[in-house]
């Protein structure tokens, strides 16, 4: 009870910012994608591609377990998802800069895991 009272003074004590300070005309200005052109960079849509491509080789030749291959499937899975929410709206130079980071992360582990082949 004595810490909800405390966090209710907490808040209480801050001011809540007015609306209108929230309020924009138009779009905002750092949105990359331009209206006809695609939203997500083929670029990285190669890169998955290359990816999903480089799962199924290091699965046939056993460098990647059953396990791991599942793993990285639903990493890229995760990262089309994360694409399509980011495209509904067009992308920001931030969310291009996430889906590419978390591209070159799922790279980096399925490189690895290939290059190690099948030892633990």
């Amino acid at each position: 009870m004595r810490h909800q009272a405390i966090l209710a003074a907490a808040l209480l004590a801050h001011p809540i910012a007015a609306p209108a300070q929230f309020t924009q005309a138009g779009p905002p200005a750092d949105i990359v994608a331009m209206p006809g052109q695609p939203d997500v960079s083929p670029n990285m849509s190669n890169d998955r591609r290359d990816i999903r491509r480089s799962i199924r080789e290091g699965r046939r030749s056993g460098d990647i377990s059953r396990a791991e291959a599942r793993s990285f499937r639903r990493d890229d899975a995760a990262i089309g998802s994360l694409a399509d929410r980011f495209a509904s709206d067009g992308l920001s130079p931030s969310e291009q800069a996430e889906l590419q980071s978390r591209t070159q992360a799922l790279r980096g582990m399925v490189n690895a895991r290939r290059v190690r082949g099948g030892k633990p």
